[in-house]
């Protein structure tokens, strides 16, 4: 038998499940439900003891700027509370696992479904963006689907608010998914999650990170697909696009103007079927018409 324990919320009294649904880096993330009505969430548990004055610091940005983020594809806090010895954070339930694990088990993406859920991504970062803020460990394993198989950007641990083109001196996040000026300088600007989004794009494709800042491309990904990652993993931060500029580069609205065409396409079949009857009467006549 699981067992539980129960914590009392600004919001609700929850039950939390000794079900490990993931690990971060200040603690884990077990199953919670709510007492009354026994819907689901992800209950990110902190043990205070562990932590130092500057990771206290870095857990507050966090609670303060995901309370206040409202995205279709930005996983959403619902509430937040601690006792004694513990602080919990309850965040939208996403069933669906995390990217990373998701291609562990399947393997790479095809460029058609590496679209879908990396226009959902830049959606994200453009919103964030819009608001000032840089994530600064968009990886994988921070990509998680919920039911419908929509991503929701998780982890705002090393989160930051900006202003517009402000240096950040904190270097913080994954090593693999950071850019030079990173690496070498310290500097940091919305241009740093541009590169994040170039790497995930990558190994979305090949499962594979880059070896040793050498970006290779299997045959088969489209010239728009290459253009695009070399734009977003481009060395000097100043040539790399915005959020803004990849939403409308001609790798993205090839696929959604392949999407307009197969939705008109539905669309024109639905009216053209109510017209003529069902399926069957309407696949008999259409015969008759090709045997003329």
């Amino acid at each position: 038998m699981i067992q539980q324990f129960k914590i009392k919320g600004t919001k609700s009294t929850y039950i939390i499940y000794d079900k490990i649904l993931g690990k971060g880096a200040y603690g884990i993330v077990l199953l919670a439900k709510t007492l009354n009505s026994g819907k689901q969430f992800d209950a990110k548990i902190i043990n205070k003891k562990s932590l130092s004055p500057t990771d206290i610091v870095n857990l507050r940005n966090e609670i303060n700027i995901q309370s206040k983020l409202s995205h279709a594809n930005i996983v959403s806090m619902v509430d937040a509370c601690e006792d004694n010895d513990y602080l919990y954070m309850l965040l939208e339930y996403c069933n669906g696992g995390c990217l990373f694990t998701n291609m562990q088990l399947n393997g790479p993406l095809n460029e058609e479904k590496a679209y879908k859920y990396f226009v959902q991504i830049v959606q994200a970062v453009q919103y964030l963006h819009s608001n000032k803020i840089l994530h600064r460990d968009i990886k994988l394993s921070n990509l998680l689907l919920d039911k419908e198989d929509q991503i929701k950007l998780a982890d705002f641990t090393w989160s930051t608010s900006l202003s517009l083109g402000y240096s950040s001196p904190q270097i913080c996040g994954t090593t693999e998914e950071m850019p030079p000026e990173v690496i070498k300088k310290g500097f940091q600007n919305q241009k740093l999650d541009i590169w994040s989004l170039g790497i995930v794009l990558y190994e979305k494709l090949h499962n594979d990170l880059p070896k040793n800042g050498q970006f290779f491309l299997k045959q088969g990904i489209s010239e728009e697909c290459k253009q695009l990652m070399k734009q977003m993993l481009e060395v000097d931060m100043a040539k790399r696009p915005s959020a803004e500029e990849i939403l409308s580069s001609p790798w993205i609205q090839k696929f959604q103007r392949n999407n307009r065409l197969i939705i008109n396409t539905c669309r024109s079949y639905s009216g053209f079927k109510d017209k003529m009857g069902s399926p069957n009467k309407l696949f008999k006549q259409v015969l008759q018409w090709l045997l003329l």
